[in-house]
């Protein structure tokens, strides 16, 4: 699958280093971490699908999201875990590398993240064909955040038009 947007930097960056966190989190169970590095939008997609599978109040499901002493945070979390993992098995989760960001603009970034590199190796120094995750970023209130709805801008295979593509619905 071709990558949108255009290499700025010939050396990973924030940004792509920031999708290795967040992957790396999800890998350890580090739920906390992962969910303040999504994008709002992400986490109120991941709310309402959540809380519509589980018969939940939005109000509730809300509360969960940003109150980390409620009584249902870790269930939410969990069942954002258990998604991811079902679209990324937890052994490709471990070698990751980081490569240099597509930009599509100032503020949406996608990150290439390759599997399998070792401990020696953990940038890609040159362009190669390999598999990894492919995470659509966006620049939040200056941060870089993971922005799931971003698969919006890969195109769809054979029509060339941009589609919503795999989410984590």
């Amino acid at each position: 699958m071709r990558i949108p947007g255009h290499k700025r930097y010939s050396d990973p960056d924030e940004c792509g280093s920031r999708a290795g966190v967040f992957a790396e989190a999800v890998r350890d169970g580090d739920m906390e971490l992962a969910w303040s590095m999504l994008s709002k939008e992400t986490k109120g997609m991941r709310m309402g699908v959540w809380a519509t599978r589980n018969d939940i109040d939005m109000q509730v499901a809300y509360r969960a999201a940003y109150d980390t002493s409620h009584p249902q945070r870790a269930t939410m979390l969990e069942d954002f875990r258990t998604t991811v993992l079902r679209l990324w098995p937890l052994e490709d989760l471990t070698g990751l590398g980081v490569s240099p960001t597509n930009y599509v603009d100032d503020e949406h970034a996608f990150a290439f993240l390759p599997f399998g590199l070792t401990l020696d190796v953990d940038r890609l120094a040159h362009r190669k064909l390999m598999p990894g995750i492919i995470l659509p970023m966006l620049l939040e209130d200056g941060e870089w955040r993971v922005d799931l709805p971003g698969w919006r801008f890969l195109e769809v295979e054979g029509q060339g038009q941009t589609g919503p593509g795999p989410g984590l619905g």
